[in-house]
Formats: structure tokens, C-alpha cells, sequence
């Protein structure tokens, strides 16, 4: 079930968690920004055992704590091979919380649901939430507000994007477009309704990838015209195991879904980057842009990328 607005204590523990590891921040580190903020993104990264992902946790521990993120935000695949049992299982320990140990990774976590998830109980994900002071999933679709130090209004809409991707699929069609249906007619209203400067769609299925999975011609039909419309600044996916950055009418594509292992991207017309290497990105949200950072496994900057505000016409 959808809610408006996912606002909690838990934005505010972030917050100070931040402020406290600013004491012992190291010398060069940067200086806060009362009028921005910046968080995490990883996706695909639920291998249990797995070293690759242990490489991209102490690397975005140590960007956390540069950039003092606020928050994290997974674009699903959190567990592997087939999601979790129960809040009770062993995965939780094995493949997050002991894991992301660093102090800086302590804030929310937002994640979305991937297809891996999907095998295992949806419920589950969605009710870690009451048993962590990190998870925060309340729903399989929902949507999370920010304000900038300026007044400026960040909105995050996440997607379960596995019905909308089999929508167009026959037999698949019968299963889940009463879902999708539902979803899609949310999202535009929602989408619709806010006054954020920034509007942000996380899922964990591409629209458009130059990697093995490629573009996804269901989001590409029921997605791309809703960010067109609305002005959505960037849509943030895993799925493939790669790093990219594509632009396509305006709306950065960016694909973060090496959080443990990387497969091979191409390059196309609309890439601007595509990197085959375990890592994750870092986005600072500022009044007047986006600046997006993607990281490897060692915590070097691959890419950078300034994103424009999208208002009526652009």
C-alpha cells in the first residue's frame, strides 16, 4: 500500500548521526552545506559472504562520512539468490547488518523491491522496517520528502517496477497490470501534485541500459511520458551490474546496480558513461543543480555529472 510521505524519526537520527561524526571528520574532509545535502545510492548488492560487496561498504563508509550523507537509497537485488524468508532471517545479519557497520551508513535506508526480492516474501522487507532503526520500506511503492537548507523541496518516488516491466508480457499481462495499473495511476498523481524544485524516481529495473539487460520497452512506454510531463530531473535503477549515466530528452538515466559484482556495459548515442566496476554514486542535492559522483570499490571517482533543474519546456 502507497503513503503520501515517509517522514521519520529516522531523518532526523541521520541528521545527527551526521553532525556528531563531523568532530572527528578527517583533515580535507569537506565542510557542510547548510543549503544542500547529499545521500548514497547502491543497488544489487545482497550477496551474502560476498568480499566484492564488502569493498563497496567500506568505500561508501568512507564517502558517507566526507560528504556526511544523509541518507542511503537501494535500487533493489538487496538479497540474493531468492529475497528473505522472514524479518528473522539470517540474511538481514549477514548480508546488511554486518555489513554496512560503518557509523555513517547508520541513518534510513529507502530500498525498492527487485526481482530477486520478489522470489523471496515481500512482506518481509516491508516489515523490517519496524524491527531496524535503519530500513525504512513501508510500502512496495512510495515517496520521501526533503527540504534544502534553502526551502528547496526534494521529492524521491520509489517504484516496484517488476509489474510494471512484465506489463506488456500476455500471460504475464493477466498477472500483475491490476498492480501496475495501480501503481502507474499513483505515480502521476503524485508526480502531478508536488511543488519540489527536484523530483527523483528510484526503481530497480532500467528504462534505458546499455547493459546486458538493455532497455526495458514496458517503462520505456509507461515511465518515460510521466517524467516528461512532470519534469522528473533523474531516474535511478540497478538491475544491470553496472555504473551509467544516460540522457535521453533531458532525464538522466543513472544506473547503480554494481553494489557487488559488475557485468559489461556498451556505450550508446545518449550514454555519457558506462563503467564494467563494483561501486556505487553519491548525490548532493544543491538549489540550483544535481551533482552526481560515481565511486569504485576503492572509493575513486570515476564520473562526475552537474544535472539542471527541468521546469516547463525543458
Amino acid at each position: 500500500m502507497p503513503i503520501n510521505t515517509w517522514l521519520t524519526r529516522r531523518a532526523l537520527l541521520a541528521k545527527g548521526l551526521a553532525a556528531a561524526s563531523a568532530a572527528v571528520l578527517p583533515s580535507g574532509s569537506a565542510v557542510p552545506d547548510e543549503a544542500s545535502f547529499s545521500f548514497l545510492v547502491v543497488g544489487d548488492w545482497g550477496h551474502a559472504h560476498s568480499e566484492g560487496q564488502r569493498k563497496v561498504a567500506r568505500a561508501m563508509g568512507m564517502a558517507a562520512r566526507r560528504d556526511q550523507a544523509r541518507f542511503v537509497v537501494s535500487t533493489g537485488d538487496n538479497f540474493y539468490p531468492r529475497g528473505v524468508t522472514g524479518v528473522t532471517d539470517p540474511l538481514w545479519r549477514k548480508a546488511f547488518e554486518s555489513v554496512y557497520v560503518d557509523n555513517a551508513l547508520q541513518g534510513p535506508w529507502y530500498p525498492v523491491l527487485g526481482n530477486h526480492d520478489h522470489k523471496g516474501n515481500v512482506a518481509a522487507e516491508r516489515d523490517y522496517s519496524a524491527a531496524s532503526s535503519r530500513w525504512s520500506m513501508p510500502a512496495d511503492y512510495y515517496r520521501h520528502t526533503e527540504v534544502l537548507g534553502s526551502g528547496n523541496v526534494v521529492e524521491l518516488f520509489f517504484l516496484d517496477t517488476l509489474p510494471l516491466s512484465r506489463a506488456g508480457d500476455g500471460f504475464i499481462t493477466r498477472l500483475f497490470e491490476p498492480s501496475a495499473a495501480t501503481q502507474l495511476s499513483w505515480l502521476s498523481a503524485a508526480l502531478a501534485e508536488s511543488k519540489a524544485t527536484w523530483k527523483i524516481v528510484v526503481g530497480h529495473h532500467p528504462v534505458f541500459s546499455t547493459g546486458p539487460h538493455g532497455n526495458t520497452p514496458a517503462l520505456i512506454a509507461s515511465l518515460k511520458p510521466l517524467f516528461d510531463r512532470y519534469h522528473v530531473a533523474a531516474y535511478v535503477n540497478g538491475h544491470d551490474h553496472n555504473l551509467q549515466h544516460i540522457i535521453v530528452d533531458g532525464v538522466s538515466y543513472l544506473t547503480c546496480g554494481s553494489g557487488a559484482e559488475a557485468h559489461p556495459a556498451a556505450h550508446s548515442a545518449e550514454s555519457t558513461f558506462s563503467a564494467a566496476v563494483p561501486g556505487f554514486m553519491v548525490v548532493k542535492m544543491t538549489p540550483s543543480a544535481i551533482l552526481v559522483t560515481f565511486l569504485d570499490s576503492q572509493a575513486r571517482v570515476l564520473y562526475r555529472a552537474t544535472i539542471p533543474p527541468r521546469t516547463a519546456g525543458h
